[in-house]
């Protein structure tokens, strides 16, 4: 039922087209991201997260290794860590101890959480270059990867129908 709704919620959020808004964020050395500066030319996903978050994980492992593929054809990925103040320490070492090479900014007040609106986590966005939101998913399984390579190889080649 909650996916049912979830998904009545994506489709409702798509109707009126939205656009992704305007924010700045901090990385994990304190500098200050807009993001126009984060966009990637043919795709970008912001994909919400904590280090106690499992799927989470899996999920950011696989971004990453298609970033690692895609990110010189235009496919940016930015994690958006939303550790408490309490448990933020762990994000760094995380983060370093996989290995990512993706932009991951640090959100312990929320406040980017409330501008997307996101519960629960994982929840990745996928936006056009013109800040039009592709895609909103909610959750991950191992499963999910197949439909996420689709989305990023169709956008790549300019194809972003879902």
């Amino acid at each position: 039922m909650k996916k049912v709704i979830a998904h009545l919620l994506v489709a409702i959020v798509f109707a009126f087209a939205a656009k992704v808004a305007d924010f700045s964020g901090k990385d994990l050395d304190g500098k200050t991201w807009i993001l126009d500066s984060l966009l990637g030319k043919k795709l970008t996903i912001i994909s919400f997260w904590s280090t106690s978050c499992a799927p989470c994980k899996e999920e950011l492992k696989l971004l990453d290794s298609l970033y690692g593929v895609y990110g010189d054809s235009g496919l940016s990925v930015i994690g958006i860590n939303i550790d408490s103040r309490k448990t933020l320490s762990r994000v760094k070492p995380m983060v370093e101890s996989y290995g990512w090479d993706f932009t991951v900014l640090l959100d312990p007040q929320g406040e980017l959480m409330r501008l997307f609106k996101v519960s629960p986590i994982p929840h990745s966005f996928y936006i056009k270059p013109d800040k039009e939101l592709l895609k909103s998913v909610i959750g991950y399984t191992k499963k999910d990867a197949a439909g996420i390579i689709k989305t990023i190889r169709n956008a790549l080649r300019g194809n972003y129908s879902t």
